[in-house]
């Protein structure tokens, strides 16, 4: 027998993004705020019943399938569901052919998460297909040795995330505020971004600056488009400065959207996307107009969207 599910793995921003400092394993201390936007790939899994146990994965990405994240989320489930069942002396049962298929609709090397929010819909279909065998604590396991991003994906929305993205905090959603990305050809290193940061650590009085995001970002009397204005003179992604040594356009970017009335213009993780906020659909569409006339965007995806 074959049961099929589909979903929409939806990307994310970072409307700001602290390095706090290292741990000790070399990993680094994050706080940030991380928020759901409404583009995202297409999720596809069939499982077969009647197959021998596989994973297969169709992804359009020329890389090995063990190396995409929808591929290691499935394999990381199996392994978990399996070692739970034997912890509870229960039968390992005959897991079934599991087929994946994801359609890429986020651009890679943007900082907009796409892989890990892959990752986190597969997770999720598992879960359902199976009545949910884990609990949040194995899932929380699985997810945060896949990547940093993939636990806010479980929760999703609105959420600050700390330490090294596992500490999820959800917020008083901003759903429905217009946003603008223009993503250019070229890509950013997250590797090579991070090492750039650590040249240069941020320094900034952490405890203060989380005292002030929470207030703002809490305070559900304030629209969200409100909320995001009042934080926007605090609003810093650490990220940014090394970014733009590695790719100078983003500077570009951030300064051609900030001509055209955005809100808040950043970027996203560590790049290279970089996203205006607008006040409302129609100046958002007005910029996005604008850019694609601007010889400055030339060569660059730009895609409306919205907070959700």
């Amino acid at each position: 027998m074959k049961t099929t599910y589909d979903t929409t793995a939806f990307a994310k921003i970072n409307l700001f993004l602290r390095c706090c400092g290292k741990y000790d394993n070399g990993y680094h201390r994050l706080y940030m705020l991380m928020q759901e936007i409404g583009i995202g790939d297409d999720i596809f899994i069939e499982f077969d019943d009647d197959r021998d146990f596989g994973i297969e994965i169709e992804s359009g990405v020329d890389i090995p399938p063990e190396k995409d994240l929808g591929y290691k989320a499935a394999g990381a489930f199996y392994d978990a569901y399996a070692e739970k069942l034997r912890k509870e002396a229960k039968p390992v049962p005959r897991f079934p052919y599991t087929f994946i298929k994801e359609t890429k609709n986020v651009p890679s090397q943007a900082g907009l998460g796409g892989g890990s929010s892959d990752a986190a819909a597969v997770l999720e279909i598992l879960q359902q297909h199976f009545e949910y065998p884990l609990d949040d604590e194995q899932l929380l396991a699985i997810s945060s040795k896949l990547g940093a991003d993939v636990p806010f994906f479980l929760t999703g929305g609105t959420c600050i995330c700390e330490g090294v993205g596992q500490i999820v905090t959800k917020l008083p959603d901003l759903a429905g505020v217009n946003v603008l990305l223009v993503k250019p050809s070229v890509g950013v290193s997250t590797q090579e971004c991070y090492a750039l940061s650590d040249e240069e650590p941020a320094v900034f009085d952490e405890a203060a600056y989380k005292e002030t995001m929470n207030s703002v970002f809490n305070d559900e009397r304030k629209r969200p488009l409100d909320r995001i204005k009042e934080a926007a003179a605090d609003l810093t992604n650490d990220l940014q400065a090394p970014a733009i040594k590695l790719a100078p356009v983003v500077a570009d970017l951030i300064e051609t959207i900030k001509e055209t009335g955005a809100v808040y213009t950043a970027m996203t993780g560590s790049g290279s996307c970089v996203f205006g906020i607008f006040a409302d659909e129609k100046s958002c569409e007005d910029a996005k107009s604008v850019l694609e006339e601007d010889p400055r965007t030339s060569g660059c995806q730009i895609i409306p969207s919205v907070l959700i």
